[in-house]
């Protein structure tokens, strides 16, 4: 064991006592040995507390309990950079689990390629029962229309993020994902805990410019769907604000020219018709996140599309086409 590199796995809970036990068990009947376990409930109103304190009785880890809900998955990520010992870290989402050799997996993946900073595996999608009801592929093959990801590779994270990552999240969901801890805290920002959907789509943004990745077309991990999750939570406004600000910073962060800004926030603006939510609540929202951001945003928007000016006769014959639909 002490010739395996340790991982800190972080269980970020919030009122999900149903699935707790199961979460923290496939990660304590991991077949890989060295491993520090960190769980921290945020202020969760149901009998979170009483099972992690039943499983705390036969199996030693740390575990933290906020008295106040912090309102974001992320503060979590913040306090556990604190506290981690490992050489990687592994977010383990309360509600899901993994299958018994997805570290062993990961770590070897990882270990292999020196250069790379992330490593992530397919999912099956389970329901709160645990019944398998649909694949992360579908979501590769029918959202991002690509058979990449059938095989397992090994890329470069700036060209990733170029490609792919800023156009929407790549990484179904982080229990799939193992990360160097050293890139990990390069990668954290505070600007994070403003975020309650987007913030794993940012980081891993970020994280791509410092390191390759690996990706495995195994299924070692398994994703909860149900309506708990943060997911359903966020209402539409506040939906389309943090993906607005999040495709902002990342294409920041590629230095591409200002006038393929306009292009890369195309599909944001045909959303926008579809969903219920009004431009003024959107706004409002930008506002609540970051009004500077929100303003660098908007002046960087506006420079493109002036360079882009058939946006907007699209736009509007898309509008009119919306309209007469609805009527």
């Amino acid at each position: 064991m002490s010739n395996l590199a340790k991982v800190t796995a972080l269980v970020p809970s919030y009122n999900h006592g149903q699935f707790i036990q199961q979460r923290i068990e496939s990660i304590l009947n991991q077949t890989y040995e060295n491993i520090e376990l960190i769980v921290i409930d945020d202020g969760s109103q149901d009998n979170s507390d009483e099972v992690i304190n039943s499983i705390i009785a036969k199996h030693k880890f740390h575990y933290i309990r906020n008295k106040k809900n912090t309102g974001t998955p992320f503060a979590a990520w913040e306090t556990v950079l604190s506290l981690a010992t490992g050489s990687y870290i592994w977010v383990c989402e309360s509600d899901d689990f993994a299958e018994p050799n997805y570290l062993a997996t990961a770590v070897s993946a990882l270990e292999a390629n020196k250069d790379a900073v992330l490593f992530y595996c397919n999912s099956w999608i389970v329901d709160s029962s645990g019944e398998r009801i649909d694949h992360t592929n579908t979501y590769f093959h029918d959202i991002w229309k690509e058979t990449r990801w059938d095989v397992n590779f090994c890329v470069s994270g700036p060209q990733e993020l170029l490609n792919f990552q800023l156009r929407g999240q790549t990484v179904p969901n982080m229990s799939s994902a193992l990360i160097k801890a050293q890139a990990f805290r390069v990668a954290y920002r505070p600007f994070l805990k403003k975020m309650k959907l987007t913030g794993d789509w940012l980081f891993i943004g970020d994280l791509l410019c410092h390191g390759s990745l690996v990706f495995c077309s195994e299924t070692l991990n398994n994703f909860r769907r149900h309506e708990e999750t943060s997911r359903v939570r966020v209402k539409s406004a506040r939906s389309q604000a943090e993906f607005i600000l999040t495709k902002y910073l990342l294409f920041q962060k590629c230095g591409r020219p200002v006038r393929e800004f306009a292009h890369l926030m195309s599909t944001d603006a045909i959303r926008f018709l579809y969903e219920p939510a009004r431009f003024g609540d959107v706004f409002k929202e930008l506002l609540k996140i970051s009004w500077n951001t929100s303003l660098r945003c908007i002046i960087l928007l506006a420079a493109s599309v002036l360079m882009n000016c058939h946006y907007l006769g699209m736009f509007h014959d898309r509008y009119k086409h919306t309209k007469d639909i609805n009527k």
